[in-house]
């Protein structure tokens, strides 16, 4: 892991934070929608419908499972903006989801339906980007898809393609919401995520010069 000093790392682990709040937004909007959501919002969705738990306690069931596989099969990718992410993200899902239910209530209009699928979708792209623009490692379903390409040599876009239709698929088999809504955020997620990513890279780049200023001071 990069060298960076005590105040750069602080930075980054609030803005990781604060990125692995917007995507847990980002999912309670989805799921409070039930327009359809992302393929991996789809899964736990479905995951929770199965087990009885809520999506947010699936979420922490998939990402805890997610941490330990690539614990042992390539622990160099986890750091500590992964362990935020797997201990957080699930807990801050349920948390968010109680709120809209509290203020929106159990039965809301389409019209605020629609609108809180376009803020799920953009909630979870500029969460996800701020989170890997720390550079502090990665989520951990994301980690074992960079092992699977690193393992197998497929091309990443093809390995992402085949891990969200089995996401999905499977999702909608354990009763998850596959609808209109999963093509958003197919469709839309990654390229949120892409602008946010580079936008916060160049931000949190300037940090590492500034502390090496202070030192010297």
């Amino acid at each position: 892991m990069i060298g960076y000093s005590l105040k750069s790392m602080l930075i980054r682990c609030t803005v990781i934070t604060i990125g692995v709040m917007a995507a847990a937004l980002g999912c309670a909007c989805y799921l409070f929608a039930n327009l359809g959501s992302d393929p991996v919002t789809l899964f736990v969705q479905g995951l929770g419908l199965t087990l009885g738990i809520s999506a947010g306690m699936a979420t922490n069931l998939l990402n805890a499972t997610a941490f330990i596989l690539l614990l042992i099969a390539n622990r160099k990718l986890i750091h500590i903006g992964t362990a935020i992410y797997t201990v957080l993200l699930g807990f801050l899902v349920d948390i968010f989801s109680r709120m809209l239910t509290a203020a929106c209530g159990l039965d809301p209009s389409l019209a605020l339906r629609i609108g809180l699928l376009v803020l799920g979708t953009l909630a979870i792209g500029v969460g996800l980007g701020l989170y890997q623009s720390a550079e502090l490692g990665i989520g951990p379903t994301d980690g074992i898809n960079q092992t699977i390409v690193a393992k197998t040599g497929m091309h990443y876009r093809w390995e992402r393609m085949i891990f969200d239709a089995v996401m999905a698929g499977v999702g909608w088999l354990l009763g998850g919401k596959l609808s209109w809504g999963t093509i958003v955020g197919v469709v839309a997620v990654g390229p949120v995520m892409a602008q946010t990513l580079s936008l916060g890279k160049k931000m949190l780049a300037k940090l590492p010069a500034a502390a090496a200023r202070d030192h010297k001071s």
